[in-house]
């Protein structure tokens, strides 16, 4: 038992090589292992540091430039042209005669003002309606006396038909104390000529015109109604019908509202306000 316990102690003492030869035992040829080779391992990296500048911008990626379309392709990506750009279309036959119309009142011309109406044709300028050549012809003398002029805005053409704004100012306006009124006038060609125009004040140009027609009837000694014909001139005493037939003073026509009337006199001819419009 005494050989084992120092086999034992040798073994922890010394290994294994130590153990056999202690022990007596020959040690048999033991075959030398084939050693691998491990290669070392390689270092971390250095980081190398960078010096950052705060002076000097960096520069971003370049991106990229989009490939051309073709011509044609171009071509077809061109934007549509807006309403400012477009150029104005070719004037109508009923726009130019608008501008015919309101360019010989303007200058006062009374014949080729009642050259561009047919026979028949009607206007309105309420409460006011002319019937045929020689109301109008009336009324246009009466226009040029005061000097009448018309501004327009931009005309809406539909065929025959056109509507747009405007501006008037006459002497009459003048004397009751308005500078301009603003209204919007409408005309109707046929076989080329004037079938119907009309002229409406807007609503607040209406207000101002009846009150300052009111607060001047009592110092005017210019009358404002007449006859259809211009044949009669009415005073402030006179009396007039309305449409039902009742009795009507001079102020009563006079501040009526647009499109109330007709009126007539006492001897059944329409009168018309000569109001400067």
């Amino acid at each position: 038992m005494r050989p084992l316990r120092l086999c034992y102690l040798l073994i922890v003492a010394g290994g294994l090589g130590a153990t056999v030869a202690a022990c007596g035992i020959a040690p048999a040829a033991i075959p030398a292992a084939t050693a691998t080779a491990v290669p070392p391992l390689a270092p971390p990296p250095t980081a190398v540091p960078v010096a950052v500048s705060t002076n000097t911008p960096v520069t971003p990626p370049t991106a990229t430039p989009p490939a051309r379309p073709s011509p044609s392709a171009a071509a077809a990506a061109v934007a549509k042209p807006t309403p400012e750009q477009r150029l104005p279309a070719p004037a109508s036959e009923t726009s130019t005669l608008a501008t015919r119309f309101e360019a010989a009142i303007n200058a006062g011309n009374v014949e080729a003002v009642l050259a561009l109406f047919e026979p028949t044709a009607e206007v309105k300028v309420p409460p006011d309606r002319y019937v045929g050549l020689t109301q109008i012809r009336n009324w246009i003398t009466y226009l040029a006396a005061n000097h009448f002029a018309i501004e327009p805005g931009f005309r809406n053409v539909v065929g025959e038909r056109a509507t747009w704004p405007a501006e008037v100012r006459s002497d009459y306006l003048d004397r009751i104390g308005l500078p301009s009124l603003l209204g919007t006038a409408n005309l109707t060609l046929h076989n080329g000529l004037i079938q119907n125009y009309t002229f409406v004040l807007t609503e607040d140009s209406a207000h101002r015109h009846r009150a300052a027609q009111l607060a001047a009837s009592d110092v005017l000694q210019d009358p404002v109604i007449v006859g259809q014909d211009a044949a009669n001139v009415y005073g402030f005493t006179d009396v007039f019908r309305d449409a039902t037939g009742q009795l009507v003073s001079y102020r009563d026509v006079l501040t009526a509202d647009p499109g109330s009337g007709p009126f007539f006199d006492l001897g059944g001819e329409p009168i018309v306000i000569r109001s400067g419009i």
